[in-house]
């Protein structure tokens, strides 16, 4: 059964943010519009301070703890167009607090203004910044919907250019397809409570503007090869349109022989878990995120 903190958030979404784009314009203007600031109330835990970081021509937010045993790398989401650091604090406060690790929110340079490969640029270079202060095996890589695409595509350049793996790393309803082939993008259009068909044919050209770039799978990896790739926890809500990007990467990270942990939910909102604590389905799955990251 759905909650109803769930449902709530699922009604606010269809209202606000789902919308049938005009152009490509219009739709990089709407989603600055509705996430170029912090909807959510920001609640900071005890012993987590917010701060800013600057460095390797990278800057963000960073929360930090007393004596931190890790570093948590949050990449956000934003269909590489939009999106800001400050949405995520709560969640990557209960993460930094739970951890006791350091959590790190790159402002990633954004497309049209800055296409692919500048954002897998920037998760590189914010990476390797924290391997500064942390071993790699000290560190998790994280992102959300088009964040999480940047994780993976991420991950895969990391090993690529024979860079120290994080340990591993969690992915929210990955944006793993930028050349929109998946099949969900039209069968899920309707139960899809915050994107239509139009926002992912609107932005074809945004962030990938060539086909041998949307065919890269830096950008679409969906499409990798993930042999030597740590372990990954995967969530991803059966009714929306990126329900098969998350599939497509847990089943190709597991024939490589990639240990996978899926979560998969229905009638929940795209990347449910950012909706900390507010959403009882979000605290269940932060705890899972937690224990998962625990294990390494």
């Amino acid at each position: 059964m759905v909650s109803l903190a769930a449902r709530a958030v699922a009604a606010y979404s269809r209202v606000v943010l789902k919308r049938q784009p005009r152009s490509p314009e219009h739709l990089v203007r709407h989603l600055r519009a509705r996430l170029d600031h912090n909807p959510l109330p920001v609640l900071l835990f005890p012993g987590v301070k917010r701060q800013t970081f600057a460095g390797n021509g990278i800057h963000g937010e960073w929360l930090s703890v007393g004596r931190p045993t890790q570093a948590v790398l949050y990449l956000h989401g934003g269909g590489y167009v939009a999106g800001v650091t400050s949405t995520y604090l709560t969640l990557c406060g209960k993460l930094a607090r739970a951890l006791k690790a350091d959590v790190y929110l790159p402002s990633y340079r954004l497309a049209p203004e800055h296409p692919f490969p500048a954002a897998i640029d920037d998760a590189i270079a914010a990476y390797t910044l924290l391997l500064k202060q942390f071993p790699a095996n000290r560190i998790t890589i994280m992102g959300d919907s088009a964040g999480g695409g940047l994780t993976l595509g991420t991950l895969l350049a990391l090993r690529d250019r024979g860079m120290p793996l994080p340990k591993c790393a969690v992915v929210y309803s990955p944006y793993a397809d930028v050349t929109q082939s998946m099949d969900s993008r039209r069968y899920n259009a309707k139960k899809d409570d915050m994107f239509t068909h139009g926002t992912f044919t609107a932005s074809m050209n945004l962030y990938g503007q060539t086909d041998e770039d949307r065919r890269n799978p830096y950008a679409s990896p969906a499409f990798g090869d993930y042999h030597g790739i740590p372990p990954l926890f995967i969530t991803v809500s059966e009714d929306e349109c990126l329900r098969d990007d998350a599939h497509m990467v847990a089943e190709r990270a597991r024939l490589a022989g990639v240990d996978v942990e899926f979560v998969s939910r229905r009638g929940l909102v795209h990347v449910w878990p950012i909706f900390y604590p507010m959403m009882p389905e979000a605290r269940l799955d932060v705890r899972k995120t937690i224990r998962f990251i625990q294990q390494f």
